[in-house]
């Protein structure tokens, strides 16, 4: 028995279990990947929006959050997936693809985000998401067709056009960039609307291109909670509390799966600490409350003291 099962291992997750150990209590992280660092570990570029982390790519915050986990002893079961999550009697049930059965007081979703797909599947011709493909991929003298509204599509329309490609044409059904990347593209680089993507050939809008970049946000990845009644917004993003509990009791969801702020590696490590301290508040009171029995015992036991 833990006293939480922490679901996911990425910023928000390891800041949860890491403030959760030093607690004085007994986290366990599960984590599908052998690393821990979650979608840092596809993230090539620098990032510059940390205040104590000075141009580390995604690779090196990654490999930090892993080696800081591991220093301080907590127990990760990596390389496992969850199957099942149940609600028991005095906490929390969760199953690994490995046959593992794990108990914890408390269990807290942090198993992140992943690019929404639109229907589409993923080959050389049609990239999904941000990250590591898309970092690696050749766009010299290539036609490229960005789907997506989005800063990430705005950015990557940027980071293509670096890339040599000789023509890039961004397609949005609605805008929702920020300045700063609409100020740096084209508007004649970009169609507003509808427009039919036929991927197999590859065409958009009934123009040929070399490649087909889909960037349409991202969506929880939490299938394993598929039968649990949780509160959601419209967008299947979980909905929580101040202190980031679920609509189920002492489970709570941090990070991007419950975009309580604008999602990035700061807001999620603080989500962890929020989720760490209500844990810690829920079992304390317990113990306490124990305490407070034990000593009323010995005041009674005892004619001197009583």
């Amino acid at each position: 028995m833990f006293d939480a099962v922490i679901i996911g291992g990425g910023p928000a997750g390891a800041s949860c279990a890491l403030w959760l150990k030093m607690l004085g209590f007994r986290p366990c992280i599960i984590e599908r990947r052998q690393v821990l660092g979650g979608l840092q570990n596809d993230n090539p570029y620098p990032n510059k929006w940390m205040a104590p982390v000075r141009d580390k790519t995604g690779f090196e915050v990654a490999a930090d959050i892993h080696r800081h986990v591991m220093e301080h002893d907590i127990v990760c079961r990596l390389g496992e997936s969850v199957t099942a999550l149940e609600v028991v009697d005095g906490g929390f049930r969760v199953t690994t693809a490995g046959g593992e059965t794990l108990l914890g007081r408390a269990c807290v979703l942090a198993s992140g985000v992943r690019p929404v797909k639109g229907g589409f599947a993923e080959s050389h011709e049609v990239i999904i998401g941000p990250g590591r493909t898309m970092f690696n991929a050749d766009f010299e003298r290539q036609s490229v067709a960005i789907l997506g509204g989005g800063d990430n599509a705005f950015e990557n329309y940027i980071f293509v056009r670096k890339r040599g490609a000789e023509r890039v044409t961004l397609y949005a059904r609605t805008i929702r960039a920020r300045r700063e990347f609409l100020e740096k593209v084209p508007p004649a680089d970009v169609r507003i609307g509808t427009y039919p993507v036929a991927p197999e050939i590859p065409e958009v809008a009934g123009r040929r291109f070399d490649r087909i970049v889909v960037l349409y946000g991202w969506e929880p990845y939490l299938p394993y909670a598929r039968h649990l009644d949780l509160a959601r917004d419209p967008r299947g993003f979980v909905e929580t509390s101040a202190d980031c509990e679920t609509s189920i009791p002492d489970l709570y969801a941090i990070g991007e799966i419950a975009q309580r702020m604008h999602p990035c590696c700061a807001t999620s490590m603080a989500d962890g600490v929020v989720a760490a301290k209500a844990i810690q508040r829920t079992l304390e009171q317990d113990a306490v409350a124990r305490f407070a029995e034990r000593v009323r015992r010995a005041a009674a036991s005892d004619p001197v003291r009583g």
